[in-house]
C-alpha cells in the first residue's frame, strides 16, 4: 500500500447518506491532499468543474442522477479523473455496468477502510507513474525538436538538479562550462520556462516541475 502517493491526491466523495459521507471523510481526510464530500451527482459535477479532483468515490444509488450516470459523464468530460463506484452487497449487478463504463474500481458497503485505502493508493500510484512517463516523453520530444547546443544545456540543468529538483546557476556559468554563447543559454532557458518545465524562483534559482504541459 503506497499511502505516500495519496498525499498528492484530491478526492471527491459522493453519497446521499450524511453518515456515510462523515465516515469516508474521517477515513480519508488525513491521507489525501483534499477530501471534498457532496450529497448528489449534481453537486459533484459542480465541485469537479470548480476544481477537478484526481479521484471520485461515488455511491451508485442516489436520488436524481445515479453514480453510474456520474461515472459516464466524468469519463466523457474528464477522462483523466479516476472513478470508484461504491454499492451495497445486494447491488452487485451494478458491477457489470461499472466495468462497461470503465470504472477504475468497485467497492462494496459497508466500506472496509483497508480495502478502500489499498484501492485508492493503487490508483494514486498509477497516476503518478503516468505523470512521470508523460513528463519523460514530453522532455524527449522537446529535446528532439530543438537539437544542437541547447540539448546539452538542458541536459546540464537536469544533471545538476538537487534533491528538491532545484537548479542553481547563472547563464554565464553554464556558457563557460559548455563552451556555449550566452544568448544560446538564455534561449534554452526561455524554451523551458515557456513550456512550464522550469519555474523561475529568483535569479539563478529555478524549480523543475514534476508535471509539465505544453503551452501550445
Amino acid at each position: 500500500m503506497n499511502i505516500e502517493a495519496l498525499k498528492n491526491m484530491r478526492v471527491v466523495c459522493v453519497d446521499d447518506e450524511p453518515e456515510a459521507l462523515d465516515q469516508i471523510h474521517l477515513a480519508l481526510n488525513s491521507f489525501c491532499k483534499t477530501t471534498n464530500c457532496v450529497s448528489s451527482t449534481d453537486k459533484a459535477l459542480q465541485a469537479i468543474a470548480e476544481e477537478p479532483p484526481d479521484i471520485i468515490l461515488t455511491d451508485v444509488r442516489m436520488p436524481g442522477a445515479s453514480g453510474l450516470e456520474l461515472l459516464k459523464t466524468v469519463k466523457k468530460q474528464y477522462p483523466s479523473i479516476a472513478v470508484v463506484i461504491v454499492s451495497a452487497h445486494s447491488e452487485s449487478e451494478y458491477l457489470i455496468d461499472a466495468i462497461k463504463l470503465k470504472a477504475d474500481g468497485y467497492l462494496l458497503k459497508p466500506l472496509n477502510l483497508r480495502d478502500m485505502l489499498e484501492l485508492l493508493s493503487d490508483i494514486a500510484t498509477q497516476k503518478i507513474m503516468q505523470e512521470e512517463l508523460d513528463q519523460k516523453n514530453f522532455l524527449l520530444n522537446l529535446l528532439n525538436s530543438i537539437g544542437g547546443k541547447r540539448v546539452q544545456i538542458i541536459e546540464y540543468i537536469i544533471n545538476h538538479l538537487d534533491d528538491d529538483l532545484m537548479f542553481f546557476g547563472t547563464y554565464d556559468e553554464i556558457a563557460m562550462a559548455l563552451n556555449a554563447s550566452k544568448p544560446t543559454v538564455v534561449n534554452a532557458f526561455q524554451v523551458l520556462l515557456e513550456n512550464n518545465i522550469l519555474t523561475r524562483i529568483k535569479n539563478g534559482a529555478y524549480k523543475m516541475n514534476m508535471s509539465v504541459k505544453s503551452s501550445g
